[in-house]
């Protein structure tokens, strides 16, 4: 039913359900008019709540709650058709059945008496209340009508709305509620929370068990240490191993693609391993930090906490402690790991993966962060293998280490019941999907016409402030190479052509050792002229009782100047 208001007030109108339920009537009324009493708000039933139709529970007459208009039966229909193209919902029979239980009237009540307008209100006055003095003001007052068509249904009456004026109003109260029932799905998305590991689980608790530990750790201490020397003691023994055997080492799937040519083999640099042992460290730690909640591996727990009493005493230079390392790693990764009911990772391995791939928020990292971890573990995998290989000679000195290869194959290769084949399945998927991802693009194109602007993972960017970057990178260098490297002298070498033979292969030929640059034969210009200026000797040294005495903090300067020019050439 629609709302108006009398001209005195600018009050707008409380929602349908409040206005058809305190509709009041004069007090004086006749035989054939409707008198309102209190209201009792509005009846539903669900076939009508999905036509958005509802029955004044006051006077029992059909409304539709959208245009808040009072209808009658036979205009229902019709009604939906115009007004909101919904009338193949329209079902006679369950239309008829609804309001048959409703005890629904035919039609609107005919009469329903109350206020009129400032202008009818001043003309019934007048031409029904002649002798009565004129009311110097009318009252304002909230009105209502059945509908905005012709005849009776224009008729205005009072309605008074139960709501307390000084809370919120009934709309402000149900948007409230729906912009609460709302919240959560408002909320940014998540990635969401991998159900087999996380789910209803502490994060932040999950995350400290693959930490790594500190050396002055009083619960573990001085395991990555001795980590790093059992893989030290493991690294020697790929010059005493068959060709033959590191190459089936290095050959993880022989069946399909045949062995490899490439044996196994050590870093270039001996610091990679430091890096390679992290993911081995960290599944210790795990190991030690936690009772394992899969399906137990023979012994493994005594031979932790041996290894755990042994770091407590001896620390990381304790070596009883490199034979428990190796014992239960290679348990660790030859036991077949079978998967539970309960969904849990029961492979420790696979859920210490897991666990240092895992984030802070839940998610998980991307696929071409997880391939390298993958790799750390499968070349320590091998090194383990490789030392059980050579105890095996070891305890019996006339065996072949090739057929000891051959009886532990199984365990670092793929398509096995192993940790090894289950690793290298998940190596697969990481790179397929890696490779096959499209990432996001880190730079967006602002200015498509002169290209001279750009977003960098949302910062913007023009082409004249990388200008202003490298012009102000070349005044500081030059600056830091004439100041602080050159220290103000005037040395220079003519570099405009220097030979250089770039198919020599010589060892040790170099475009400084060049006989056709005589320019850089001289390579003891910047120390002669230190020595020699008696004021830059006197910056860098003095002569105390014969004898030279550097002044060591010039030094370290002038070598954080050379460090500061080299950052800048590489920039």
């Amino acid at each position: 039913m629609s709302d108006k208001s009398a001209p005195a007030t600018q009050q707008l109108p409380p929602p349908l359900p409040l206005l058809l339920s305190v509709i009041e009537s004069q007090p004086t009324t006749s035989a054939n008019q409707t008198s309102a009493t209190p209201a009792k708000g509005l009846l539903h039933n669900s076939y009508l709540d999905s036509l958005n139709l509802a029955v004044n529970a006051e006077f029992d007459f059909l409304t539709c709650q959208i245009c808040q208009t009072a209808l009658g039966v036979d205009d229902v229909k019709q009604h939906l058709a115009k007004m909101h193209g919904t009338q193949s919902r329209y079902k006679d029979d369950q239309f008829k059945l609804a309001i048959s239980a409703l005890e629904v009237v035919l039609q609107p009540p005919p009469h329903i008496t109350g206020p009129r307008s400032g202008e009818r209100l001043q003309k019934h006055h007048a031409r029904q209340h002649p002798n009565i003095p004129k009311p110097t003001s009318w009252q304002p007052c909230k009105i209502q009508q059945l509908g905005p068509g012709p005849g009776h249904v224009q008729s205005f009456w009072e309605v008074e709305s139960i709501q307390d004026d000084s809370g919120p109003t009934l709309h402000q109260s149900l948007v409230d509620s729906l912009l609460k029932e709302l919240e959560p799905t408002l909320q940014v998305v998540q990635t969401p929370l991998d159900g087999r590991m996380v789910a209803g689980k502490d994060i932040k608790q999950l995350c400290s068990l693959v930490a790594l530990p500190k050396n002055d750790d009083g619960d573990i201490p001085g395991l990555k240490d001795i980590v790093e020397a059992y893989y030290e003691e493991a690294i020697p023994l790929l010059d005493r191993t068959g060709e033959l055997v590191l190459q089936r080492l290095n050959s993880p799937d022989p069946t399909k693609s045949g062995i490899s040519n490439t044996p196994f083999h050590k870093h270039l640099y001996k610091s990679t391993m430091k890096k390679y042992i992290l993911p081995v460290v960290a599944l210790l730690a795990m190991l030690i930090r936690q009772e394992y909640t899969g399906r137990p591996f023979s012994g493994s727990n005594n031979k932790l906490m041996d290894l755990l009493a042994v770091l407590h005493i001896d620390g990381s230079e304790g070596r009883d402690a490199l034979p428990l390392i190796h014992e239960v790693l290679f348990e660790v990764w030859t036991t077949a790991w079978t998967p539970q009911e309960d969904r849990e990772i029961v492979d420790p391995t696979e859920r210490c993966l897991a666990l240092l791939t895992l984030r802070q928020d839940g998610s998980f990292k991307e696929p071409h962060d997880v391939t390298g971890i993958i790799a750390k573990f499968e070349y320590c995998m091998r090194l383990t293998f490789l030392q059980e290989i050579h105890h095996c000679i070891q305890a019996d000195p006339q065996s072949d280490e090739l057929e000891h290869c051959m009886a532990l194959e199984n365990f670092f290769v793929e398509k096995t019941q192993y940790t090894f084949s289950r690793l290298w399945s998940l190596q697969h998927r990481a790179s397929s999907l890696a490779y096959d991802t499209m990432s996001l693009p880190d730079v967006w194109w602002t200015d498509t016409k002169t290209w001279k602007s750009m977003l960098y993972r949302g910062d913007e960017i023009h082409f004249a402030d990388l200008c202003k970057v490298f012009k102000e990178t070349e005044a500081k260098l030059v600056q830091t190479w004439e100041e602080g490297i050159l220290m103000g002298h005037d040395i220079r070498v003519e570099y405009d052509k220097i030979a250089d033979d770039l198919i020599n292969k010589d060892v040790g030929y170099s475009f400084l050792s060049d006989a056709r640059n005589p320019q850089l034969t001289h390579r003891d210009q910047l120390v002669k002229k230190f020595l020699q200026d008696e004021a830059t000797f006197a910056h860098f040294a003095m002569i105390r009782e014969g004898t030279i005495v550097w002044n060591r903090s010039t030094l370290q300067a002038w070598l954080k100047s050379y460090a500061e020019l080299q950052g800048l050439l590489l920039f």
